[in-house]
């Protein structure tokens, strides 16, 4: 039986025995704590063999694009890009749509799909094995609800293969093995405190005032998402 909250030698042995051809793949979002499940596992795969993926909200956007570009210098491998399974749902859900855009939207049918489908769209893309076990950066100490999910789940899930290197790294340790290797955090921290995840106020504000280019991008795909910012600043809710 497994132990839930395995130490993170037994967690990477584990993964190791039920991966003979050593391909995993690296949940990226390009935080703080995606660089840590990178530096807890690169030591004990083969990096040729470690495929790092990006799930975007919004495909494109200049600010993401060159912190994945700086990134990949790091990690020294491509970064394969493929759509977050919300972003599909916003559209079928016509989230900050105009109403002459339903139809369109609607009849084109889209899928609504999991991350899981996502990890295997990755290994499609790459030519990899399938249902490569995925890296995630999750950590117990991060939040309740993490380390009620973790210990309820386990930090290894053989039927989704997934596994949690990280899980009990505290974010004193996070920063010291980002800091002794030199990674720079992304612009995000700065903007948001956090990587870009969302489409509403807390995001859109400051991309709209420090990266309009990317804002208008944005626009392309939620234009009522201006609105969000229209409210606030109307009845004085921004500065």
């Amino acid at each position: 039986m497994i132990d839930k909250t395995m130490p993170h030698a037994d967690i990477i042995r584990y993964v190791q025995e039920r991966t003979p051809d050593g391909h995993i793949l690296l949940s990226f979002s390009g935080g703080k704590d995606a660089w840590a499940a990178w530096l807890g596992i690169r030591e004990h795969f083969d990096p040729a063999k470690i495929t790092p993926f990006y799930y975007y909200l919004v495909p494109d956007l200049e600010f993401v694009e060159d912190y994945l570009t700086y990134a990949e210098g790091i990690l020294g491998t491509r970064i394969t890009r493929l759509p977050n399974p919300r972003f599909y749902e916003m559209l079928n859900d016509c989230v900050y749509q105009p109403p002459d855009r339903w139809p369109t939207i609607l009849n084109l049918n889209l899928p609504r799909f999991t991350w899981d489908d996502v990890h295997r769209a990755c290994e499609a893309s790459r030519e990899l094995p399938e249902k490569c076990w995925c890296a995630v950066g999750l950590r117990s100490a991060d939040s309740v609800q993490r380390r009620t999910a973790l210990r309820t789940h386990g930090v290894v899930n053989d039927k989704r293969r997934v596994f949690y290197p990280v899980w009990d790294w505290k974010i004193d340790r996070v920063y010291e093995e980002l800091e002794h290797n030199r990674i720079k955090l992304p612009v995000d921290y700065n903007l948001f405190g956090r990587t870009f995840d969302g489409i509403y106020l807390l995001y859109l504000y400051n991309i709209k005032k420090h990266y309009p280019r990317d804002y208008e991008r944005i626009l392309e795909w939620f234009p009522l998402a201006d609105l969000e910012i229209w409210r606030y600043e109307r009845y004085g809710l921004c500065s």
